[in-house]
C-alpha cells in the first residue's frame, strides 16, 4: 500500500475512532516497543480492531476499542516475543480496565530468520487427559523431526479445535504442546466457542481468556503471518458457519497496509475457505456453510496483491486447493485422526503434521505422518482392495495437489500415470466396518480425491509405485 493510500486509511480510522471516543466506546492506550530497552520504531500494534505503528523513538498511541480483549504486538523480522511457562509466544496483553500502559519487550532473534521452518497442526479436539497422553505420541515425534532444523528458527501453528467442547483441559493442553520445544502459534476452532450464548462476540471470550486473542500476526523473514477468526456463531445453540465479518477484514485491510504488496502472507484461521476454483451451486444449509468460508471469495480477492498461503483445518481430511498462482490452500488434517478412536483420518491419511520450509518468499511444504520416516506420502493397495474397481491398483496420496505426478511400473517398466478419482480409502473403509467397535455414530469413511487407480497390464509383475511431488521430490514404494 502506498504512503497516500496509508494516510487516506488512517485519516479515516481516527475519525472512526474519535466518534467512538465520543459515544464513550473507546479510551486512549499508550506505551513503547523496544528490545535491550532500545526504542523500535515502525512496529505494529493493535487492540484487535485498529493497527497503529511505532514512531522513532518506539512509542505508539491507540484508541482501545472498549469490546478490545488483548493488546497485541506484530514482531517485526529478526525479532522474537517471549515465551511463558507452556512455550507459548507473549505477543500479546490481556486487557485491564483501568490500564493505559500496554508495552512490549523483544529479544533479538539469533537465527537469521530469512530461512525458517513451522509446523502446522489441526483438530487436536481432546475431551479428557486420556487424549492428551495420546496426543503425545505426535508431540515427541515432531519435536524429534524438527531436531535436523535445529540451526533454523522454528515454531508451530494451531488451526484451532484446542480441545473438543471441554475447556477444563485448556491448561492441561497447553502443557503437553509445551513438549514440542518450540513456539506454537494458535487461533480457535467450533470446538473452542460458547454455544447458547447471545452473539458471535460472546462466543470466543472463553479462548481468548484461556488462549489468547483470535486476530494477530507477526513476522518472519520475508514472510507475514496472519491469524483470523473465521468460525461465526449464529446466535443459536451450536450452529455457526465459516464466515468473515466486517470487523475483521477492516482490521485485516489496516494489518496489510504496513506489508508491501508482492510479499508472501501465510494466513490461518480454523474453517477451510473450500471455494473451488470452478463455480458450484450453493446450499443453505447447516452442513454446507459450516464447512466452508461463505465469503471466501472476498478474502480471495483482497489478498490478490500478495502470494498467500492459506492454511486451515476442521475437516479432519487433507485438501489442496490451488485458487491461482498466488493463491494456495492447504486443508491440514485432524491431529486426533478419528476423534482418537482410530489413528488415521476419515480419507486416509495418517494422523500427523504438516512441515514447511521458508527461503526468503519461497515456501515448501510436505506432510509428515506420525510413526514414519519423511518419504512415506502415500499408500498403496493390490488389486482386490476397492470394491468400485476390483481390478485396479489404488494410491492415497494424501498431500497431494494437481502438480503431483502419480505413476505406477512393472517390472521396472514405466507404465504411464495413475488417474485420480474420488472415492474412499480400502483401509479407512475396513477400520470403520465394524459399528460397534467404534466410540462415536459419526465416525466413518469420507470421500476424498486424492485417490488414483490404474489397471496392471500384467498381474504377476512386480509394481512399484512412483509420486513426484510439485517440488520434483519422488518418493517410490513396491507394491507388496
Amino acid at each position: 500500500m502506498t504512503n497516500i493510500k496509508r494516510l487516506i486509511l488512517s485519516l479515516a480510522i481516527s475519525a472512526l475512532s474519535l466518534n467512538a471516543f465520543a459515544w464513550g466506546m473507546s479510551e486512549t492506550i499508550s506505551g513503547t516497543v523496544t528490545c535491550g530497552n532500545k526504542p523500535l520504531a515502525n512496529v505494529v500494534v493493535s487492540d484487535g480492531y485498529n493497527c497503529v505503528a511505532t514512531g522513532a523513538d518506539g512509542r505508539y498511541t491507540l484508541q482501545k476499542n472498549d469490546r478490545a480483549t488483548n493488546i497485541t504486538v506484530s514482531t517485526p523480522s529478526g525479532y522474537l516475543p517471549g515465551v511463558d511457562q507452556y512455550n507459548r509466544p507473549s505477543f500479546f496483553i490481556p486487557v485491564e480496565d483501568g490500564r493505559t500502559d500496554y508495552s512490549f519487550e523483544l529479544i533479538k532473534n539469533k537465527k537469521n530468520d530469512k530461512k525458517h521452518v513451522f509446523m502446522t497442526q489441526a483438530d487436536i479436539q481432546v475431551v479428557n487427559e486420556d487424549e492428551l497422553g495420546l496426543y503425545d505420541a505426535q508431540v515427541a515425534d515432531a519435536r524429534d523431526h524438527f531436531k535436523q532444523f535445529n540451526k533454523l528458527d522454528i515454531f508451530g501453528i494451531d488451526c484451532g479445535d484446542v480441545v473438543g467442547d471441554h475447556p477444563e483441559l485448556y491448561e492441561s493442553s497447553l502443557r503437553h504442546r509445551s513438549g514440542f520445544g518450540f513456539p506454537i502459534y494458535i487461533i480457535n476452532g467450533n470446538h473452542d466457542m460458547q454455544y447458547y450464548g447471545p452473539t458471535h462476540e460472546t462466543s470466543k471470550a472463553r479462548f481468548e481468556k484461556n488462549i489468547g486473542p483470535t486476530k494477530y500476526s507477526f513476522n518472519r523473514g520475508d514472510v507475514h503471518y496472519v491469524a483470523i477468526d473465521n468460525v461465526f456463531y449464529i446466535g443459536r445453540d451450536y450452529f455457526y458457519m465459516g464466515y468473515v465479518d466486517e470487523e475483521t477484514f477492516d482490521w485485516l485491510r489496516q494489518d496489510l497496509s504496513y506489508v508491501p504488496e508482492g510479499s508472501t502472507v501465510v494466513m490461518f484461521m480454523h474453517i477451510p475457505l473450500a471455494f473451488d476454483p470452478e463455480p458450484q451451486p450453493f446450499r443453505y444449509d447447516g452442513t454446507s456453510i459450516s464447512k466452508q468460508t461463505v465469503n471466501a471469495r472476498h478474502l480471495i480477492d483482497l489478498m490478490k496483491p500478495y502470494n498467500t498461503h492459506f492454511i486451515t483445518g476442521h475437516m479432519h481430511t487433507t485438501h489442496n486447493i490451488e485458487y491461482s498462482d498466488r493463491a494456495y490452500e492447504h486443508n491440514t488434517p485432524g491431529s486426533c485422526g478419528m476423534w482418537w478412536d482410530i489413528d488415521m483420518c476419515a480419507d486416509g491419511t495418517p494422523q500427523g503434521y504438516g512441515v514447511y520450509t521458508v527461503d526468503g518468499p519461497d515456501v515448501k511444504w510436505y506432510f509428515k505422518s506420525k510413526g514414519h520416516d519423511r518419504d512415506y506420502q502415500f499408500r498403496s493397495y493390490a488389486p482386490g482392495a476397492s470394491k468400485d474397481f476390483p481390478d485396479d491398483i489404488i494410491v492415497n496420496a494424501w498431500n497431494a495437489d494437481k502438480a503431483w505426478k502419480i505413476e505406477w511400473l512393472e517390472d521396472g517398466k514405466l507404465m504411464g500415470e495413475m488417474t485420480q478419482f474420488e472415492g474412499k480409502d480400502p483401509l479407512t473403509v475396513e477400520r470403520t466396518a465394524d459399528r460397534s467397535k467404534l466410540r462415536y455414530s459419526w465416525i466413518a469413511p469420507h470421500n476424498t480425491s486424492h485417490l488414483y487407480r490404474a489397471t496392471p497390464v500384467n498381474k504377476d509383475a512386480k509394481i512399484t509405485i512412483r509420486a513426484t511431488d510439485r517440488f520434483g521430490k519422488v518418493y517410490e514404494s513396491q507394491l507388496e
